[in-house]
């Protein structure tokens, strides 16, 4: 989820339960435990492109979360004396964990057991950005504006946050609805699909797209799950198997980005049996993950990666 979600996130527990038996101080506590899984980003500030490899990782390792929690505890010590370090720390653990919750139910993936294992889960239900998910939870907030509803502020959060839970269940049960229309669709394909996957699309969870591959062919297919419709939009071909594809991906980066993508597209860009082009010019290979190609929002240009193949068999990265 993004930082505003996950703040709401942690500003509605503190309300919907804490707040009458902990007091005010649980709010900002909450709001800025929700966040701290986050310091993983931190990656970025090298410039690196591929730092995005390294996201959801350390933040957000089971291992290393109470490591994180603790320190934000004794720095919150000094701000909050009177909640006592015991409280303290349990409010923060509490904000991280449910921090992970709210991630692991969108397609991104977090590295839960990082450095010990680089197994990546994720359960899809949910784009990272979803308007009605952070609108049920700043609700109660903005209707505490008007004085009369002030003093209902903790009664409208209890609503808004089993609001929440109903909402990703609907959100499981359209994805459950997608995966069934494509397993469906799949069985009309001459040969047996190697791969098959729904993922979540924005602006509501009443939209899925599917992707199947077989072969060298990904089908993509938008799957509208409140009126049973599917159609298919669409096909990618992947050249895995051409010398300079495979030369990249064995490459120590193009193993990271077939770890981190889930579907991932590699394609040699231009001809390079074209006329005009030298036996010694290198060719160029890019790859990029249908997982993060939306069919309702144009971003054709985020996280594509690019590789440099000579003839002699060196690869640099672009």
């Amino acid at each position: 989820m993004d930082p505003v979600t996950h703040t709401l996130v942690g500003v509605g527990m503190a309300n919907a339960f804490l707040r009458k038996r902990i007091g005010p101080p649980a709010v900002p506590v909450l709001a800025l435990a929700s966040n701290l899984p986050d310091i993983d980003a931190v990656v970025h500030l090298t410039g690196d492109p591929t730092a995005i490899l390294m996201r959801r990782t350390f933040g957000h390792s089971v291992f290393l979360l109470p490591l994180w929690s603790l320190g934000l505890a004794l720095i919150l010590r000094r701000f909050y004396p009177r909640l006592g370090f015991g409280r303290l720390f349990g409010l923060t653990l509490l904000g991280a964990f449910v921090h992970l919750f709210f991630d692991l139910v969108n397609s991104f993936g977090l590295v839960l057991l990082w450095p010990f294992s680089d197994w990546r889960p994720e359960l899809a239900i949910i784009f990272i950005i979803d308007l009605v998910l952070t609108g049920l939870l700043a609700a109660p907030l903005l209707l505490a504006v008007f004085r009369r509803l002030r003093p209902h502020l903790i009664l409208m959060s209890r609503i808004a946050m089993i609001g929440v839970a109903v909402y990703i269940l609907f959100c499981e049960g359209n994805r459950m609805i997608a995966r069934q229309a494509l397993a469906s669709e799949s069985v009309r394909l001459t040969a047996r699909p190697e791969f098959r996957y729904v993922f979540p699309e924005p602006l509501g969870p009443h939209r899925w797209r599917g992707v199947v591959r077989t072969g060298d062919t990904y089908r993509i297919y938008l799957i509208h799950t409140l009126s049973g419709r599917i159609e298919f939009i669409g096909e990618a071909i992947t050249a895995v198997g051409q010398p300079a594809v495979e030369q990249a991906r064995v490459t120590a980066l193009g193993r990271r980005l077939e770890w981190f993508f889930k579907a991932p597209v590699w394609t040699v860009e231009g001809n390079p049996a074209s006329t005009g082009r030298s036996a010694n010019d290198p060719v160029v290979v890019s790859v990029f993950d249908l997982r993060f190609r939306s069919s309702l929002i144009s971003r054709e240009g985020i996280f594509v990666y690019r590789f440099r193949v000579f003839p002699d068999g060196r690869v640099e990265a672009l």
